[in-house]
C-alpha cells in the first residue's frame, strides 16, 4: 500500500505539473504569437486562391506546406522588448511576421530551389506574403514610376492596408534580370518600432508584370543578431553528431561481449526495428517541408524531397536507432545483476504484460515527473526573463505543425529520436559508470545526462541561461533512474522532449490541433492509462525461467558450469600429488599445465618399500570433465595397484581393466609406467599407447626408450612388453604427454615436434632436473608465442644419483 500512496502523490504531482504548463506557458512564450487559428488545409486553400490574381495555376503542381520561421527576427523583438515593453512588441506588425504558414508551388519537373508560386499566410489567416517567380524570357518593359505608383497603391488598397499605415514616400528599387528590367516598391509601416527596424509591404514587378508582394525587412545589426544564435546552430550540428558518437561508444564493448555470448540481440533488434519503423513513419508525414531548404545537385523538387528525406533519415534516426540496439542489451547486461527490479516494468512492455502495478507505479511516477520537469523548465525561463535569457518560440513551431498528421508526426519522431537518447544517456551510461567505478562511478554520468538533455529542452539564448535549463532536465532524469526504474525515465523524457513541439497545437483555437496535441500525449501515457486499473493491485511482474532471455539463461548455465568445472579442478588437483624434490636419492620436478579447467593427464611418483620408484605419465584423450573423471579414476587405481603389486604386467592389465570397463573405446588412454631402482641405476618398464620417454645422459647424449603396447581400454586383456633400461650415474629419465611436442603456434598449425623437443633436451641436459624442465618449457613457449595450451601438458624429470 505504501507504493500505491506514493503513486498516488506521483499522479497529484503531474495534475499540479499540468495546471502550472497551463499558466506559465503563454507568459513564457508570449512575445510571439504561435496559436495557430487556420490549420494547414486552410493556409493551403488561401495561398491557392490569391495567387491566381498573378499568373496561370501550375497543372500537377507539387505543393508543400511548413510553418517559417524568422530566429534573427525574433531575437531583434527580444531586444526591442527589453527596451520598449514586451507588450508593445508583441502586438506589432513586426511580430505577426515572425512565423507563418509557407506555401510554396512548383512544377513537376522543376528543379529543387525554383519554386513557381510562394505565399506566406499568418497564423492568423493575414496574408503576409504571394509572390510569383517569373521567368527571365517573360514581362515586357518596365512601366514607368507613376505607373508603377499607382498599381502598387492599388494592390496595398486591396490588402486592406490605408495609405496611412506606411510612411509618407515610398521607395522605388530597379533591378536588372537578364534582358528585364523588374521595379520594387517599398512601404514602410509608420510603425513605434520602425525606427529601430525599419519594415514594411514590398510590391513587385518583373518588367511590366505585377508579380507579387512580401513582407520586408530590413535589419540593421542583422550579423550581430547571426552571432548570438550561432552557438544555437552550432549545437544542433553537434547534436546530429552524437548519434555517432553514440554508436562508436558502444559497438566495441558490445561486439566483444555478444562474440564471447554474454549478450542477446532479439530485444535490441525489436528496439532498432520499432525506431525505424517510428522514424519512417515520421518522415513520409514531415519530409517535404522538412527537405525543402535542402537542396542537392540539378535534381526536382520531388526527387530532392526524398534523396535529402533518405539522408535525414539515416543521419538522424538510422544511426541512433543502431545505438540503441546496441545500447539496451550492453545496460541490460550490467544492470540486470545488480538492478533487476529496474528493468521489470520496461521487460513488461515487451511481454505484453501491462496489467501489472510495476507498469501502473511505473507509469504513474514517470508522468508525474515528466509534467514536474516541464513546469519547472518553464517557471525557470520566466524566472530568467529579467536577466536577458529568453526561449527562442519560432523554433517550437515547425514542420511537423504542418504535416497533414501532426499528432503521428509529432509522436513518431520523438519516439525515433528519444528512445536512443534515453536508453543511452539515461540506461546505458549509468549502469556502466557504476560497474566500472562502483557507486561513486555512478556520479561520473551526470555530465552526460546533462549533456544530452540540450537535444530535448527548448532552445534559449544566451547558451549560459540553457545550461540551467539542461542541468534541470538532465539532472532529473538521471535522478528518475538512480531512484525509479527505466519506464519512469523513458515516460518522463518522452514528455519532456514533447511538451516544446505539443504546447503549440494544444493552446491552439483549433479543435483539430488541438486533438493532434492531445494524441501525442495520449501516446506517452499509454502505459499509465492501461495499467491505471492495477495501481492498488499486487499484480507484479513475476519472472519464470522461460521469462528470462535466451542469452542470460546461457549466461547463468555457463556460470554454473563454470561452478562445477572449478570444483571437478580442485578435486582434480586434491588427485594430482604435489612431489617432493627427492625421493630415495633421485631428485625430481614434474609440471601440469591444464588446457582447460579439467585436464586428461596424471602423473605420480611412488616410493617403494625395497628402494625402487614407481613412475607414472598418463593420458586420457580430450580434456574436460569427462577426461577428467577417467583420469581421477585412473590415478586411484594406479595408487591402490602398487601398494599391491608395483610390477609393470599387474599395473597395466589392472589399469586397462579398469578403463575398459567405465570407458571403453570412447575415451582412450596411455600410460608410460616404470619401475626405476636407484641403487642397480636401472629401469623396467612399458608404454600402452604413450609416448616413448628419453633418457638424457651427461654431455647432452638424448636416447628414446622406445616400447609400445595397445592403450589402455582397448582391449579387455592387454600384452604388455616390459623393456629394460641401464642408465649411467647422472642419468635423467624424462616422460612427457603428446601436449609438448603437439604445442602450435598462433595461427599455425606447425607442431613443436620431437626433433625441438630432442634438441632441447640435449641444450639442457647437464642442468639440475627443475632448470632442464624450465628450460624445455621455455622453449616451447618461445615457439607457441606463449599461445594457450589446446591440450594438456606435463613434463616429469628424474635424476638418477651420480655415484
Amino acid at each position: 500500500m505504501r507504493e500505491f500512496h506514493r503513486s498516488l502523490l506521483w499522479l497529484a504531482a503531474g495534475l499540479a505539473g499540468a495546471l502550472a504548463i497551463v499558466w506559465l506557458y503563454p507568459r513564457v512564450f508570449s512575445l510571439v504569437d504561435l496559436s495557430m487559428h487556420i490549420d494547414r488545409a486552410t493556409a493551403e486553400a488561401i495561398a491557392l486562391e490569391r495567387l491566381r490574381d498573378f499568373g496561370t495555376p501550375v497543372e500537377k503542381a507539387y505543393v508543400i506546406v511548413t510553418v517559417a520561421s524568422n530566429g534573427i527576427l525574433e531575437r531583434r523583438l527580444q531586444h526591442l522588448a527589453a527596451s520598449n515593453g514586451q507588450p508593445a512588441v508583441a502586438g506589432s506588425r513586426l511580430a505577426e511576421a515572425a512565423v507563418g504558414w509557407r506555401i510554396s508551388v512548383y512544377e513537376p519537373a522543376a528543379r529543387s530551389n525554383r519554386w513557381t508560386y510562394r505565399a506566406e499566410i499568418g497564423l492568423d489567416g493575414q496574408v503576409l506574403s504571394l509572390v510569383h517567380r517569373v521567368p527571365e524570357d517573360e514581362g515586357g518593359e518596365a512601366p514607368d514610376d507613376a505607373t508603377v505608383r499607382r498599381r502598387a497603391e492599388a494592390l496595398i488598397g486591396q490588402l486592406g492596408l490605408e495609405r496611412t499605415d506606411f510612411t509618407a514616400e515610398p521607395i522605388l528599387r530597379r533591378s536588372q534580370t537578364g534582358d528585364r528590367l523588374d521595379v520594387s516598391v517599398r512601404y514602410r509601416f509608420r510603425d513605434p518600432l520602425a525606427g529601430a527596424v525599419p519594415h514594411g509591404v514590398e510590391v513587385i514587378f518583373a518588367g511590366d508584370m505585377l508579380a507579387g508582394f512580401r513582407r520586408f525587412t530590413d535589419e540593421p545589426e542583422l550579423d550581430a543578431l547571426a552571432a548570438e544564435l550561432r552557438g544555437l546552430n552550432l549545437l544542433g550540428t553537434l547534436l546530429l553528431l552524437l548519434g555517432f558518437v553514440m554508436v562508436a561508444v558502444v559497438v566495441v564493448p558490445f561486439l566483444k561481449r555478444y562474440h564471447d555470448g554474454q549478450l542477446g540481440i532479439r530485444r535490441g533488434a525489436q528496439i532498432l526495428l520499432f525506431c525505424l519503423v517510428v522514424g519512417v513513419l515520421g518522415m513520409l508525414i514531415v519530409g517535404p517541408g522538412m527537405t525543402e531548404d535542402s537542396n542537392w545537385g540539378n535534381i526536382t523538387r520531388r526527387q530532392n524531397t526524398w534523396i535529402m528525406g533518405a539522408v535525414m533519415f539515416l543521419f538522424g534516426f538510422v544511426v541512433p536507432a543502431v545505438s540503441a540496439a546496441m545500447a539496451w542489451p550492453l545496460g541490460e547486461w550490467w544492470a540486470r545483476g545488480r538492478w533487476p527490479e529496474k528493468l521489470a516494468a520496461f521487460d513488461a512492455l515487451f511481454r505484453r504484460r501491462w496489467l501489472t502495478s510495476d507498469v501502473a507505479h511505473s507509469s504513474a511516477r514517470g508522468t508525474g515527473i515528466g509534467l514536474l520537469v516541464t513546469a519547472a523548465s518553464l517557471a525557470l525561463l520566466l524566472a530568467l526573463r529579467p536577466l536577458g535569457v529568453w526561449p527562442m518560440s519560432v523554433f517550437g513551431v515547425n514542420f511537423v505543425m504542418a504535416s497533414a498528421l501532426p499528432g503521428v508526426a509529432l509522436i513518431a519522431l520523438v519516439l525515433a529520436a528519444g528512445v536512443p537518447t534515453l536508453l543511452f544517456a539515461y540506461f546505458l551510461v549509468p549502469t556502466w559508470a557504476e560497474a566500472r567505478f562502483g557507486r561513486s562511478g555512478f556520479l561520473l554520468s551526470i555530465p552526460v545526462a546533462v549533456l544530452f538533455a540540450a537535444g530535448s529542452t527548448v532552445s534559449v539564448v544566451p547558451l549560459g541561461g540553457a545550461s540551467l535549463l539542461w542541468i534541470l532536465v538532465g539532472g532529473e532524469l538521471w535522478a528518475t533512474f538512480r531512484f525509479g526504474d527505466l519506464l519512469s525515465v523513458m515516460i518522463a523524457g518522452l514528455l519532456i522532449f514533447l511538451a516544446p513541439l505539443a504546447l503549440p497545437a494544444l493552446f491552439s483555437p483549433l479543435a483539430w490541433l488541438q486533438g493532434n496535441g492531445w494524441l501525442a500525449i495520449a501516446v506517452a501515457l499509454m502505459p499509465l492509462v492501461i495499467s491505471l486499473p492495477c495501481l492498488a493491485s499486487e499484480d507484479t511482474l513475476t519472472y519464470r525461467w522461460d521469462d528470462v532471455p535466451v542469452h542470460v539463461r546461457r549466461i547463468a548455465e555457463r556460470e554454473r558450469q563454470r561452478v562445477e568445472l572449478e570444483t571437478a579442478r580442485g578435486i582434480q588437483q586434491s588427485i594430482l600429488p604435489e612431489l617432493p624434490p627427492q625421493l630415495q636419492g633421485v631428485e625430481i620436478a614434474h609440471s601440469y599445465l591444464p588446457a582447460s579447467e579439467v585436464g586428461g593427464d596424471f602423473y605420480d611418483v611412488l616410493a617403494l618399500e625395497d628402494g625402487r620408484l614407481a613412475v607414472a605419465v598418463g593420458d586420457v584423450a580430450g580434456h574436460g570433465v569427462s577426461s577428467g573423471l577417467v583420469m581421477s579414476m585412473a590415478k586411484s587405481a594406479l595408487a591402490v595397484q602398487v601398494t599391491f603389486d608395483p610390477t609393470v604386467e599387474a599395473v597395466l592389465a589392472t589399469l586397462n581393466r579398469m578403463v575398459f570397463q567405465s570407458a571403453r573405446a570412447r575415451l582412450l588412454t596411455t600410460l608410460c609406467y616404470a619401475l626405476v631402482d636407484p641403487i642397480r641405476r636401472e629401469a623396467l618398464y612399458a608404454c600402452a599407447g604413450h609416448l616413448f620417454p628419453y633418457r638424457v645422459s651427461r654431455g647432452g647424449r638424448v636416447q628414446a626408450l622406445e616400447a609400445s603396447s595397445y592403450p589402455l581400454g582397448v582391449r579387455s586383456d592387454v600384452e604388455t612388453v616390459v623393456r629394460t633400461c641401464r642408465f649411467d650415474p647422472g642419468d635423467t629419465l624424462f616422460l612427457y604427454s603428446d601436449g609438448l611436442v603437439e604445442a602450435c603456434a598462433s595461427n599455425s598449425d606447425q607442431p613443436f615436434g620431437f626433433d625441438r623437443l630432442e634438441a632441447s633436451l640435449a641444450r639442457h641436459g647437464d642442468a639440475a632436473p627443475a632448470a632442464l624442465r624450465d628450460g624445455v618449457l621455455a622453449d616451447v613457449a618461445a615457439f607457441t608465442g606463449n599461445a594457450p595450451n589446446e591440450d594438456d601438458l606435463t613434463v616429469l624429470v628424474l635424476r638418477l644419483p651420480a655415484a
